[in-house]
């Protein structure tokens, strides 16, 4: 699967991406968006190191039912944003998977329940804001793990 570059448009439904209209304040209420269960906001620093070669392998996917969840690059290059839609079993649907190269000029939401790859980096290490709703429960990250890995062509 070779990667086009990340737009408004082909995101959605998955995920909202995070950019000022116009140029002017803009309000974004699904970052922090309060989850269906007890929790409280969680706001982390991630520091992902870059994938390796030219092409990268995506071997499960994660969803968490009770919190969107956002990322805003504060040091990126590139970066691999992919979404799927569910199956009526509840697995990811992986045919129809949606991936894209982000720049770091990008900050995405992705949507409750919105199965989506870990956070990936190309180019060089990187620092990532990450907020979403903690639920106190411990059951928003569900892990998918796949039977065939999802290959990527990096260009």
């Amino acid at each position: 699967m070779s990667l086009p570059p990340l737009t408004a448009e082909a995101l959605a439904p998955f995920a909202t991406l995070l950019k000022a209209k116009d140029g002017k304040f803009t309000d974004v209420p699904e970052v922090l968006e309060r989850g269906d269960t007890p929790g409280r906001h969680a706001f982390a620093i991630l520091c992902p190191r870059p994938a390796s070669g030219p092409t990268v392998s995506i071997g499960g996917l994660e969803r968490h039912p009770h919190s969107t969840q956002s990322f805003v690059p504060l040091k990126a290059g590139r970066w691999i944003v992919l979404v799927a839609p569910t199956l009526p079993d509840g697995a990811p649907d992986v045919a129809n998977a949606r991936a894209f190269v982000a720049g770091p000029e990008d900050a995405i939401c992705i949507g409750r329940n919105v199965w989506h790859a870990g956070l990936t980096v190309l180019d060089r290490p990187a620092e990532f804001g990450m907020m979403m709703w903690r639920a106190d429960a411990g059951d928003d990250g569900i892990v998918h793990e796949l039977a065939t890995p999802i290959t990527l062509s990096i260009d």
